[in-house]
């Protein structure tokens, strides 16, 4: 891929997370995954949408708090593998897959402000009350549309490579040239995206099962939130959201990367950032080791400053 052409995907990216680097989506089970060493109790179940999508997700752990993981753009819960046996031990820890994506079902016309609503929905229908929203990329402005409308439950967002900028609004010339690559080559155009997404370092065994995960992408779905992501307002969902806002992020990679601006984000909500260097978009699977604590530093600050002193 053209070092140019890589940049201005860069920056749709950064928009609102956007789509990650593009690709890896539903298309391998859950249950084909590399098996984690620890053995956790997993509830695995469906329920439906708003509008009657159903809804697939999975439920392990307890506790009082509960953390919500929302994957990112063409992908499913299968992301988060190296994070859900993790935190299992202190929280309840909830994934599910975003209609279009994993077992879930399929809507026609998909927009991210409905993603945001089943994402509430399921917050609603578990009964859970205290809440902490953790999105990677796309799921970060997803995240964000979801504490909109669970004043009370949510007590923050945590972001992944996502929210690098409240005011970026990326030009509709770039989605173009995105949707008509995809058009044209879906695979190959994923494959390459994704590959393009990885740092040098990063372990080439990781970096073929999301390349074959974003080849096993719905291109329907995929297209029709890639278009949608224009109309998203991200100074708004940082305002309405109402809670507090941290990102575990990657560091900008030469000139051609996307600088997480703190300060920005800083004039609509609450919010900080960390920063991981060596790692690409997909940080959690890349290291998780470095990442998994990070998450749970940002759990523990946002619980310690909701908590009565």
């Amino acid at each position: 891929m053209p070092r140019g052409r890589e940049a201005v995907i860069r920056s749709i990216l950064s928009f609102a997370a956007l789509v990650w680097s593009m690709g890896c989506a539903s298309g391998v089970p859950v249950e084909s995954l590399p098996v984690v060493t620890k053995v956790s109790t997993v509830a695995r179940s469906t329920m439906a949408a708003a509008d009657g999508v159903a809804l697939a997700y999975e439920l392990r752990g307890a506790g009082e708090v509960a953390l919500v993981f929302v994957h990112c753009w063409a992908c499913d819960r299968s992301f988060w593998k190296e994070q859900l046996d993790v935190f299992d031990d202190d929280y309840q820890v909830v994934a599910l897959d975003l209609p279009g994506h994993g077992a879930s079902g399929r809507r026609e016309g998909g927009t991210l402000a409905e993603l945001g609503e089943d994402v509430a929905q399921v917050v609603k229908i578990l009964g859970l009350h205290r809440v902490i929203l953790i999105g990677h990329s796309m799921g970060g402005p997803v995240s964000l549309a979801a504490a909109k409308l669970l004043p009370g439950k949510v007590a923050g967002v945590i972001g992944l490579d996502t929210l690098h900028n409240a005011e970026l609004i990326p030009p509709s010339a770039m989605i173009d040239q995105m949707t008509a690559a995809l058009e044209k080559d879906f695979q190959g155009t994923m494959a390459s995206f994704v590959r393009s997404a990885f740092s040098p370092q990063a372990d080439p065994t990781v970096v073929e099962w999301v390349v074959t995960k974003a080849q096993a992408a719905e291109p329907a779905v995929a297209l029709e939130l890639l278009k949608d992501f224009p109309s998203l307002d991200l100074r708004g969902l940082f305002t309405a959201a109402g809670v507090p806002i941290r990102c575990v992020n990657a560091a900008a990679r030469g000139s051609e990367g996307t600088q997480t601006q703190v300060e920005i984000n800083r004039r609509y909500a609450d919010f900080d950032a960390e920063v991981v260097e060596g790692v690409g978009h997909f940080l959690q699977l890349e290291k998780p080791e470095e990442v998994n604590p990070r998450i749970r530093r940002w759990v523990e600050e946002i619980l310690a400053a909701e908590a009565p002193h």
